[in-house]
């Protein structure tokens, strides 16, 4: 499965949030495509740092992926983490992909799944076809364990991002 990629910044879902003037997106994903990751940093970290989504999660995929920064896990799971707990559905996904995968740790389906579980909820594309995959690799147990504590996580804590708009709304949903 392919994580998300960066470019959330043309999503309608964005609408959910102020956090930036149209411009300063428009400058973020522009720094982004022509590879001045530094310039992007510049505009994302102040605005991950004060606890927007979308920022904490764009900050992810550039940890994640090394771009401007030295690719590092442990980082790309911690801004993933900020911006998943919030409800964005992207970085839910993200983050149970390096669970499954084992990224920068052993792998965990439980908590891959978990991630996976709450990721449909919000109505990502792709969490009900990963968490089908990753289905066949766990047993009965595992499963009943991960949407047990996904039901439990849903009501301890309300997402503060809606969910996904539906797939015929004309959104892209930021999955390369």
């Amino acid at each position: 499965m392919k994580k998300s990629v960066f470019l959330l910044l043309a999503s309608s879902v964005l609408s959910v949030t102020l956090a930036w003037a149209e411009g300063e997106w428009d400058q973020a994903r522009n720094a982004h495509e022509r590879g001045d990751y530094a310039a992007e940093i510049a505009m994302v970290r102040p605005l991950a740092e004060q606890g927007y989504a979308f920022a904490q999660f764009n900050l992810g995929v550039l940890y994640d992926e090394g771009k401007g920064v030295p690719q590092d896990n442990a980082q790309a799971m911690a801004w993933y983490k900020k911006a998943a707990e919030q409800g964005l559905p992207q970085a839910q996904v993200n983050l149970g992909i390096m669970y499954e995968q084992g990224q920068g740790m052993k792998p965990d389906y439980v908590r891959a799944y978990f991630w996976y579980a709450l990721a449909d909820v919000q109505g990502d594309g792709q969490a009900p076809q990963a968490k089908k995959d990753l289905a066949e690799k766990m047993t009965p147990a595992q499963i009943d364990d991960a949407e047990r504590q996904a039901k439990e996580y849903r009501v301890k804590h309300p997402f503060r991002i809606p969910p996904t708009p539906a797939p015929d709304s004309g959104s892209a949903h930021g999955n390369g």
